[in-house]
């Protein structure tokens, strides 16, 4: 697995500042309050402390309290760093706007607290390594405005504690836990900073933020599991997972969230099913037989983010302008096609040991890196060949991906660059030289013809599977008839594990009665398999075979039953699918 440098910095940075692998047992909100008040019990009649009139400096003020005073510091601009080692409330006496501390040193931290029960209401902080750096339990945190630090708020080793109601930005990170839990983020304004708010080997904290513009991400997982994301409202923002166990991905509750005014949608251990197009991101973990299609993301950490999951279709979806367009953890055996990827500034897909994936027919167009393929194996291209029409002539062969940075030539001028598209370990052996909409400008149908000799026919009810070698778009169904008679089908249904489509009622012989339509129009998408059901009247031409291929593509038969209940295995109505 690999990891952020960044992250893995700053994580040596906090274990430098002496915090270590420790646990703390989580609390509930009733057991925090119970606490605080036995907490405070021996301090009723504790001191009220007031900067600058008492002590010239908030460090002497604090040096001098003893635990559970109060220390009000007046308006003014302070500029100092600040050690708070016992249990104290320090709140400015008219609000952030009018009390500034900054720091005196960058290198340390405006607020370093080791003490738990400490509160810090009101301040302007600025300046420093951290705004508030806490090692402690059952803090809160509220109603600051943390700007222009390494990390507005940091977390390491703590429990319990709530960060409320403050506004975070520009730092280069709003908010970063570290083994930290239990703690309540809710209520602030984090935007503007490099990164939102991290959570690295974190579980059980809860969030509800205004979250906007951050630089790499809104809220970031990193090997974290059973945190509760619910109620942000995000803009250019979003959430990421990283993580190489399961529990990483599928322990979460995200829900109620949205993503630059569309919803952000979190599936987990869910089998079939279809993505709402409305979605503004989506992850899936733990998930098989889903349907991404028709959705546009753009402005987001991670557009689509595919953990620990296999047999999806992603399909037909634009995907630009994020940090990384789609995202593959451990997950395999999903099929990408079809897709406008295109001015991600770091990756166009990124594959972290996820193999067996079938990824071909989408356009890769000025991401910074088209793709970062680690640990991982897969095809880039469709696993047969396909029929296409490229400048006015019409091939057969493999298609792959469109890569805006490829730099190979086609001297034969069949639109397949002459040499492989590399990616990292891996090829796209039959990069296409324009985007793919450019080789499929005819009109496909999906037509068995007529058969040779039709009979024998009579009507009934036919199920197999259909698999077409081109994308086509369906509308309609026609049913060869055999000569002289009125052969037709009364009902079609197109389907998969996720997907179904069926034709409008059969109208009788009035019309244009061997064409049906279907309830809406549709795409057949290559080298995806489909399951058809008919019912055929009258006397249908029959193909008599199990297998039928045709030009763009192959049907099946399961079986069909006649009108006299008689099974057979090796009849295929002739049929053309078509827009």
């Amino acid at each position: 697995m690999r990891a952020d440098e960044t992250m893995i910095e700053r994580q040596k940075d906090i274990c430098d500042k002496g915090i270590y692998d420790v646990s703390v047992s989580a609390m509930t909100v009733l057991g925090f309050s119970m606490l605080f008040l036995s907490i405070f019990a021996p301090y009723a009649h504790a001191s009220i402390i007031y900067v600058p009139d008492d002590y010239s400096k908030i460090q002497r003020a604090v040096d001098s309290a003893a635990a559970g005073d109060t220390i009000i510091v007046r308006d003014g601009v302070y500029v100092e760093n600040i050690n708070i080692n016992k249990q104290l409330t320090l709140r400015s006496e008219n609000g952030s706007a009018n009390c500034i501390v900054k720091a005196a040193t960058y290198y340390d931290d405006v607020f370093h607290v080791t003490a738990d029960y400490v509160n810090i209401y009101g301040f302007t902080i600025k300046g420093g390594y951290d705004g508030i750096y806490l090692y402690a339990e059952n803090c809160n945190i509220a109603n600051n405005k943390i700007l222009d630090n390494w990390c507005g708020i940091s977390l390491g080793g703590s429990s319990s504690n709530n960060i409320t109601g403050n506004i975070i930005s520009n730092n280069d990170c709003g908010i970063y836990l570290v083994g930290s839990s239990n703690i309540i983020i809710t209520g602030n304004n984090i935007s503007n900073n490099g990164g939102g708010i991290c959570s690295w080997e974190s579980s059980n904290n809860i969030t509800g933020n205004i979250i906007s513009n951050n630089e790499w991400y809104g809220i970031d997982l990193w090997d974290s599991r059973n945190n509760n994301i619910t109620g942000n409202t995000m803009k250019n923002d979003g959430v990421s997972i990283w993580g190489y166990e399961l529990r990483h991905w599928n322990t979460h509750t995200i829900e109620n969230n949205t993503v630059n005014g569309k919803p952000l949608y979190y599936f987990k251990n869910k089998s079939g099913g279809k993505v709402p197009e409305d979605a503004g991101q989506v992850i899936l973990a733990n998930c098989t037989g889903m349907l991404l299609e028709n959705l546009i993301i753009n402005n987001t950490n991670v557009g689509i983010e595919i953990g620990f999951s296999s047999q999806n279709i992603i399909k037909n979806n634009n995907v630009s302008n994020n940090r990384d367009g789609i995202y593959l953890r451990d997950s395999s055996s999903n099929n990408i096609t079809g897709n406008d990827i295109s001015n991600n500034i770091k990756y166009g897909i990124r594959l972290d040991d996820s193999s067996n994936n079938i990824i071909y027919l989408n356009n890769f167009i000025n991401n910074t890196d088209s793709v970062d393929s680690y640990g991982s194996t897969n095809i880039w291209n469709s696993t047969s060949q396909i029929k296409y029409t490229y400048k006015g002539k019409t091939y057969m062969n493999y298609l792959g991906n469109y890569w805006s940075d490829y730099t190979g030539s086609d001297k034969n001028g069949d639109g397949i660059g002459d040499a492989p598209y590399i990616i990292n370990g891996d090829r796209d052996n039959y990069p296409l030289i324009e985007p793919f909409e450019n080789y499929f400008a005819q009109v496909e149908e999906f037509d068995t013809g007529a058969p040779s000799n039709p009979y024998p026919s009579i009507s009934g009810i036919f199920k197999g599977t259909i698999k077409t070698k081109v994308t086509i778009e369906v509308s309609k169904i026609y049913t060869y008839a055999c000569e002289c008679t009125g052969g037709h089908t009364k009902y079609a249904r197109i389907y998969n594990d996720t997907w179904s489509v069926e034709t409008l009622p059969w109208e009788g012989y009035k019309g244009d009665w061997k064409n049906i339509s279907f309830s809406e129009t549709f795409n057949l998408y290559a080298d995806v398999e489909y399951n058809i059901t008919l019912i055929t009247g009258s006397y249908p031409q029959i193909h008599h075979t199990r297998s039928l291929e045709t030009e763009n593509g192959w049907i099946n038969c399961s079986e069909f039953v006649d009108a006299n209940g008689n099974v057979y295995n090796d009849w295929i109505p002739a049929i053309k699918l078509y827009a």
